[in-house]
Parts: C-alpha cells; sequence; structure tokens
C-alpha cells in the first residue's frame, strides 16, 4: 500500500501547498522564527521534549502519529507532509514502513534540513527480522512476487531498547544543538541528565533478569521487542514477527506455544498493548496447567495526544515494561515452596484461627514467610501520618474478621501498583512485629502480591 503512496507524494505536495497557503501564512505568523521539530513515533516525540527541558527557544514540536496508529500500518495525511517539508529537523525510524519518506524528503522546502533515520544512526547495530521456531511469517503482498529481490528486512522497533535510546538521545541533541547553538548548552546538560536517568533503568533491567531463574518469554501476538530481548540475552517465542499483521495463529502455532511454556516451566504468556488476548487465552488453555498469567508489555504503537497530556512518557512505560518483566520471569512455584505458612489451602474457620493466633503469640511466626488470602483494605493514621495496607480475613460466618497489615516492597509505586479497596487479593510476605509508641503490632514485611 505504501509503494501506492510514493507515485503521488509530490503531487500532494504541490497542491496542498497551494490550496492552503493561507493557513500555513497564519500558522506562520504565530511561529515566526521557531525551530520546528517533526518526529514520526512517540518516542522520538519525547526524547526531543526531554533534550528541550523548559525549551528556552520556544521549540515547535510535531508528533505525526497521535492518533494511536502504528507505525506500519500509518500514511501521512496532505498536511503531514507539509509539516515535513517545512520543518528544520525531521526524526523518523527508516525501515521499511517509512518507505514513502524518501520523496516527501525530495520535495522539502528547507535545504539545511537536518534529518535523523534511527535505523542508520544505529548502523551495524540494527537488527534484521528474524523468523524463529514456531513463528509464523508474514505473507508477501503480491505485486511484489515479480520484484528483483531486495535487501535485508530491519526491525523498526528500535526504540525498545534503552541502549539505543541513549544513543538516540545524543542524536538529537547534536542536532538541536547544531540549529539553536545560543542554547546549546542547556540541551547539552538535559541531554545528560535524561541519559543518566535512561542508563540507571537498563542497569535496573540487567539486575532484574540477573535476579530471575527463567529467562525465557512467550508472546501470544506479535513481538516487537527483539531489540529489548537481545540487550538482556532473554530468549522468547512468538506467534507473530513484529510487524505482522496477522491476528488469527494456526494451530500448530498454538499447540507449539503451549508445549513450549509446559516445558520451560514459564508461568505467563504475554501480549502487547491493544490486543485482545485472544490467542494468549487459547495458549494457555493449551498448556497442561491452565493457569499460566497473561501479561502486556508496552512497544508505546498506540500512544495517543491524549495519553501525553496524562502524563504518558517513553521512561515512565519503560519502567512500567520492567515491572511485568519480573513478574514474567518469575517461579511463582519456587515462591511457594518457600512459603512457611500458608493459609490460602485452609478452610476460613482454621484461617481466622492461624491469624488470630498470629496476632497473639507472635513470637511463633516472627521470620516466617506467610501467604494469606483476603480483601485489601486501606487506612490513614491521623496521629503518625502514615497509610497503611491491610488483608483482611473473614470468619466462617463472615461476622468477624481478622486484618494482617503488609508493607509492599519498593518495586510497588503507590497508588499505581496498589489493589483497590475491598479488591481480592493473594499477599506473600516475612512475619514481623514492630512498635508505634507503647503498642505491639504485626506485620508483613518485604511483601508482594502474587
Amino acid at each position: 500500500m505504501k509503494k501506492h503512496l510514493l507515485n503521488i507524494v509530490a503531487a500532494v505536495l504541490a497542491v496542498c501547498l497551494f490550496v492552503a497557503c493561507s493557513s500555513v501564512s497564519d500558522k506562520t505568523d504565530n511561529n515566526e522564527g521557531k525551530l520546528q521539530i517533526v518526529t514520526t513515533i512517540f518516542p522520538e516525540y519525547d526524547w526531543v521534549k526531554n533534550v528541550l527541558g523548559t525549551n528556552p527557544a520556544n521549540v515547535d514540536v510535531t508528533l505525526l502519529l497521535d492518533k494511536g496508529v502504528d507505525l506500519h500500518s500509518y500514511q501521512p495525511t496532505a498536511e503531514d507532509i507539509i509539516k515535513i517539508a517545512d520543518s528544520d529537523i525531521f526524526i523518523y525510524v527508516g525501515g521499511e514502513s517509512d518507505e514513502w519518506v524518501g520523496d516527501v524528503l525530495k520535495e522539502a522546502n528547507n535545504p539545511d534540513m537536518v534529518v535523523i533515520n534511527l535505523l542508520e544512526v544505529l548502523g551495524d547495530n540494527a537488527k534484521e527480522e528474524e523468523i524463529i521456531e514456531g513463528m509464523e511469517g508474514e505473507e508477501e503482498e503480491c505485486e511484489d512476487e515479480e520484484e528483483e529481490e531486495e535487501g535485508p528486512e530491519y526491525d523498526e522497533h528500535v526504540w525498545l531498547s534503552l541502549k539505543n535510546a541513549v544513543i538516540f538521545t545524543d542524536a538529537i541533541s547534536e542536532a538541536i544543538q547544531k540549529k539553536d547553538p545560543a542554547n546549546a548548552g542547556v540541551y547539552s546538560d538535559n541531554a545528560a541528565a535524561y541519559k543518566e536517568k535512561l542508563i540507571d533503568l537498563d542497569q535496573r533491567y540487567s539486575d532484574t533478569v540477573a535476579e530471575c531463574d527463567c529467562n525465557t518469554l512467550i508472546f501470544g501476538d506479535r513481538f516487537p521487542f527483539r531489540y529489548m530481548t537481545d540487550d538482556y540475552n532473554l530468549t522468547y517465542y512468538a506467534a507473530f514477527i513484529g510487524c505482522s499483521s496477522e491476528t488469527e495463529a494456526s494451530f500448530e502455532t498454538i499447540v507449539f506455544l503451549a508445549k513450549k511454556a509446559d516445558e520451560l516451566s514459564v508461568r505467563s504468556i504475554i501480549t502487547i498493548e491493544g490486543s485482545d488476548g485472544k490467542i494468549a487465552e487459547t495458549i494457555v488453555q493449551n498448556t497442561t496447567s491452565k493457569d499460566q498469567k497473561i501479561l502486556t508489555l508496552d512497544s508505546m504503537q498506540c500512544v495517543t495526544s491524549e495519553d501525553i497530556k496524562n502524563g504518558e512518557s517513553y521512561y515512565g512505560i519503560m519502567e512500567n515494561n520492567l515491572k511485568v518483566l519480573k513478574e514474567a520471569l518469575s517461579n511463582e512455584d519456587k515462591v511457594s515452596d518457600a512459603v512457611d505458612v500458608d493459609l490460602t489451602g485452609l478452610s476460613a474457620m482454621l484461617v481466622y484461627s492461624e491469624v488470630y493466633n498470629m496476632v497473639y503469640e507472635p513470637e511463633d511466626y516472627i521470620g516466617k514467610t506467610v501467604k494469606m488470602k483476603g480483601e485489601f483494605a486501606e487506612y490513614y493514621d491521623e496521629q503518625s501520618g502514615n497509610y497503611y495496607s491491610a488483608c483482611i480475613i473473614k470468619d466462617a460466618m463472615a461476622c468477624c474478621a481478622q486484618g494482617m497489615e503488609f508493607v509492599l516492597t519498593d518495586d510497588y509505586v503507590y497508588p499505581d501498583d496498589y489493589p483497590s479497596e475491598g479488591d481480592e487479593i493473594t499477599v506473600v510476605g516475612v512475619f514481623d512485629t514492630y512498635m508505634e509508641g507503647k503498642d505491639q503490632y504485626c506485620t508483613l514485611r518485604d511483601a508482594r502480591l502474587v
């Protein structure tokens, strides 16, 4: 479809520049003297905003794909083409999905435009698309059948590597400094501070993967995370390649992925944002245990302008992906083996009785790992100024209840990662006591939700 676009770009530019001259001149009046930066995808846009910081030169930044349309299905509008042609800096990925860019740049009005092609910035570090065992390939379009064999097709999802993001931040910073040398020092400092955050997050990824026993991910979906998995030496199996438009997996693919989950004791099946989860659900139902979790990693291909207004950021999404990755690579069965007191399999009467003993004979339980199930409750103590979380367990008649306070590990961010009041939860933590004033309280420290 994109190849048809290449034949009409020049005509679109010519017609639109004439027809839309009054609206463009109005915009020029409002933005006279401003540096114009155009980006195709959200990560590029967010990197630019971080380099600009307080934006001392009042640079105008445009994100083209701001309506939740992903890179592979995007086709530029006439207005988009004009924005690119008039820009001072244009940033794009540079893969097969961006074949239309070449003709647009030939018609650009700014001979001094700085163009950043992310794949070219990576150079030899760019990775070719790969089809691994069990993965369905993408069917070639009929119009391509008689064409000569083309060069390698590169994986376009370069932004899903924090190491790459550091490289791209440098390239963007250098381009902006070149266009606005008066504020070069500001941009350099902003880029350095942002890169430090990215490098720190990259190290947290490495540390998390090193602490996990499992190193395999199974995707019941497209797989755009090649750069991420290669960064941390993770193996993967998936239904489709990252740029695939397929939505239904074959029976053979489903069975293969289900068997891999059984063989490798993988406890989670992964989807990407925007997926209906049906393939992942079918894989789970074809495993022996049929109890794998379905988790979602965000590849940032559906970010909208509304999401950006609500504070979405590249760093925030990658940080949340780390939490998902940690859960995907954890082996819940091994955690269960380490539990000293498991209340989840007891009757309501026995659970209530055991919690009663913990509260009134805590010395018998200190240091033991406890697993319990109940309702989430939260309360605020005005005197201490602290919030407290608890697992509420009712007796068999549901007329009485015991509460066990718990403190989640630092991996959980309040309130985003916390349950809602009344949610049923299962929590695992180390039993301990502490004093507040003259009173002794029981808690589960280093707790986590399972």
